[in-house]
């Protein structure tokens, strides 16, 4: 989730997001479809694949302020 936040704006390919958290593969797909579902990230459909970016509804959702709290607590 941290991939998303830090560009609110920019949408990402699961290869983006692989190589920016060092996560296989596997993980990430089924992250993204997990937040997904939660409406916490919009995709959309491309030639070759999907893009994904943080929704703009996503601070409504309750998952999403459990997630923000949680990294408030482990920052410095």
């Amino acid at each position: 989730m941290a991939v998303f936040t830090g560009d609110p704006e920019g949408w990402l390919d699961s290869n983006q997001v692989e190589r920016k958290t060092g996560l296989p593969g596997s993980t990430v797909r089924h992250f993204q479809f997990t937040f997904l579902r939660l409406g916490l990230l919009d995709r959309l459909e491309l030639h070759g694949g999907y893009r994904y970016r943080l929704s703009p509804e996503a601070d409504k959702q309750p998952y999403y302020q459990r997630l923000q709290e949680a990294g408030a607590a482990m920052r410095p």
